[in-house]
């Protein structure tokens, strides 16, 4: 059977797109392909820098800032909040960072606790079971610090958590209280001399 004129141009518009059509469809794929790439790298990379927990000192244009990156990232818990990060109030750029161990797991973020720094000039970062001392006068940060657990039994999984830290005589001393395992002292007067008093 013949075709009439009208019929033969509606079938050949079905069978071919115009050029400008399959450019658009063929960049439109490219977007999608790139989105899903930028997705997925992000989700296995993690972020550049998330910050968490700050304080900022006015006087010196400084900000002391728990973060997280593409170093701490972990593949089971995401961000990981155990960088101790150092900036430029004014310029906001990063002066000094220090990674620090993981947090007895990925997912549990330091703390930092300025309550000492403008009597002993201090920073003190606090974790789950252990501690850091950063002093911004020394520019140093001290080993991680574990009380002593010989002499400790724990009932369950938040046994050794450390809580109330305070410095006292003068910021020579820090105390602190574990659960389950009591009061422990420690001689905080040089950083990478840190030890604990019986």
């Amino acid at each position: 059977m013949a075709l009439a004129g009208d019929d033969i141009l509606t079938l050949h518009s079905q069978r071919q797109q115009p050029p400008t059509v399959v450019c658009k469809q063929k960049n439109d794929m490219k977007n999608l392909i790139i989105i899903a790439f930028l997705i997925f790298a992000k989700t296995m990379l993690g972020q550049d820098i998330k910050v968490k927990d700050c304080f900022n000192d006015d006087k010196v244009n400084l900000k002391f800032c728990i973060a997280s990156d593409k170093e701490t990232f972990d593949k089971h818990f995401g961000d990981s909040y155990r960088l101790f990060l150092i900036t430029d109030m004014k310029t906001d750029s990063v002066i000094t960072k220090f990674y620090l161990d993981v947090n007895r797991s990925a997912d549990f973020a330091y703390k930092l606790i300025s309550d000492f720094y403008q009597d002993y000039k201090i920073i003190i970062i606090k974790g789950v079971a252990s501690f850091y001392i950063y002093s911004p006068t020394k520019k140093e940060i001290s080993k991680n610090i574990y009380p002593n657990y010989a002499d400790c039994s724990f009932s369950d999984g938040q046994g050794s958590f450390i809580k109330d830290i305070k410095v006292v005589n003068e910021g020579k001393l820090l105390t602190l209280d574990v659960i389950e395992c009591g009061k422990h002292k420690f001689n905080i007067q040089n950083l990478e001399n840190i030890y604990e008093i019986k």
